[in-house]
């Protein structure tokens, strides 16, 4: 009974142990480690890798690593591939007979400092397919000082000066680093063809930069203009992103809306302000659709949301109308265009001030003219005929007033001889001289019947006519005017005559 329960433990303990072998064999053991050195600024080392699968042979070895790009480049490996932003990745086999396996990756020092190649995820196997956990290395690499000058880019590479700075356009990146929804492509720089990135829906191209600290990060490539704008990618939902675009040319937005600029993780975009509301912000960007809109930025909270383009804005997918333009000059100029309007009323009322006070003084010098020539402005004649009797009358009217009291005097006593002539009767010339009005008088009232005997009635007859017609003369002859008495109508003239019957 004793035997067979020592024979029931023996085997139970064999039991337990079988499983525990199988386990040991299954999880081989394995090692990766890097070698150290010191190396100066400018120098190049290589740093060596080695991978080890402990009593067993070694298979299929891939191994991920990470340096510090600022500190050193990457310049070639055998099996190594640069991923771009400081990753290298190692892919090879042993020979079939070892537990081991090397590999070499050159670099060259940038600055001085200490610094560290790290090892990431490793995955190795045995010959035999078996998996191999290996523990983690690393690499300590001291930099001195050295000759910066010696520093020469890795592959096809130009210099780029953006705002003052220098960057080095280069190829050195992977396609793991590319941003979502991009791929590799080319694009032309300077006549050369360089390895980029494109995002097929909205052809944005994308190039990779390195600073002078050998920091490397994604720009956007205008191939148009030629020009460098930052790069950022904004994850707006689980099936979109946007795009920010530097290049705001073809977008116009109205006045209202201030230009502005915002940084967004280190790099500054051209905005606007949205009135009224602050920390608002209106952006331009893409979306992974390659739809170009306006976005609306929430600066606190950091969310995008798209929005409708103002009315008054334009982009170069909308011709606009002529009526659009006018609205647009007329909102611009606004101001301008009142000020033309005011001068141009100001001169129009002072026009119309003038013309009315000429009007007025040409009224005061008509009635003036009118009170001067007693013309009734009742009966100012319409028509040329009528005016050309006016202008008769007013050619006539000055003459009476140049005649003097002497013409008409003249005139009359000139008359007077006449007719004492035919009131000589007989008498000669020479009897009447020396006489005066006085003594003609006189000699004519002294008369008696007998001095004019002999005188017939045709003699009378003839006096009498030569009267009537120096009476009808007279009485023919306008009125008169003098400078100090206007003759009358009214006036006679009386003379007395003896009756001889």
């Amino acid at each position: 009974m004793k035997i067979r329960k020592r024979i029931m433990s023996v085997l139970l303990a064999v039991c337990l142990l079988v499983p525990c072998f199988s386990n040991v064999v299954l999880a081989a053991d394995g090692i990766i480690f890097f070698s150290d050195l010191e190396t100066k600024v400018g120098d190049t080392f290589t740093i060596t890798g080695t991978v080890v699968a402990r009593n067993d042979v070694l298979g299929e070895a891939t191994v991920e690593m990470s340096y510090d790009t600022s500190c050193m480049q990457f310049m070639e490996g055998e099996g190594v591939t640069d991923n771009g932003s400081g990753k290298l990745v190692y892919t090879g086999s042993g020979n079939g007979s070892s537990d081991r396996t090397e590999f070499t990756m050159k670099f060259q020092a940038l600055k001085e400092g200490d610094t560290r190649l790290e090892q990431g995820t490793a995955t190795v196997t045995t010959e035999s397919g078996e998996s191999v956990t290996c523990e983690e290395g690393y690499a300590d690499i001291s930099i001195g000082e050295g000759d910066p000058s010696k520093i020469q880019p890795v592959g096809k590479s130009a210099e780029v000066t953006i705002d003052g700075v220098n960057y080095t356009l280069s190829e050195a990146f992977s396609e793991a680093e590319l941003p979502e929804n991009f791929a590799t492509g080319e694009f032309t720089y300077n006549g050369e063809t360089y390895k980029g990135a494109v995002q097929a829906n909205s052809g944005i191209t994308i190039a990779y930069l390195v600073d002078d600290q050998k920091a490397g990060s994604f720009w956007v490539y205008n191939t148009e203009s030629g020009e460098f704008y930052p790069f950022e990618e904004i994850v707006v939902s689980d099936t979109h992103s946007i795009v920010i675009l530097n290049d705001i040319s073809d977008v116009k937005l109205p006045k209202k809306y201030v230009e502005a600029s915002v940084e967004i993780n280190g790099q500054a975009f051209p905005a606007w302000l949205e009135p009224d509301r602050a920390e608002f912000y209106i952006m331009y960007a893409v979306n992974n659709e390659g739809q170009k809109s306006l976005y609306l930025y929430d600066s606190s909270e950091h969310t995008y949301q798209r929005m409708e383009t103002p009315k008054t804005a334009s982009t170069p997918k909308k011709k606009a109308t002529t009526w659009d333009k006018i609205t647009e000059i007329v909102t611009d100029y606004l101001l301008w265009i009142m000020v033309g309007v005011g001068c141009l009323v100001v001169i129009l009322l002072v026009f119309l001030i003038v013309l009315a006070v000429k009007l007025h003084h040409r009224n005061v010098e008509l009635d003036d003219l009118y009170d001067e020539y007693s013309i009734d402005s009742d009966n100012v004649p319409g028509d040329i005929e009528d005016r050309k009797v006016v202008k008769q009358s007013k050619s006539i009217e000055p003459d009476y007033d140049d005649l003097e009291d002497e013409d008409f005097d003249d005139d009359y006593d000139d008359d007077l001889d006449e007719l004492k002539e035919d009131l000589k009767l007989g008498y000669q010339d020479d009897d009447f001289d020396g006489l005066e009005d006085e003594d003609f008088d006189d000699d004519f009232d002294g008369l008696d019947d007998d001095d004019f005997d002999g005188l017939d009635d045709d003699d009378f007859d003839d006096f009498d006519d030569d009267f009537d017609d120096f009476d009808d003369e007279y009485e023919e002859e306008p009125v008169r005017k003098s400078s100090s008495k206007r003759a009358k109508k009214a006036d006679t003239f009386e003379m007395d005559f003896i009756d001889l019957d």
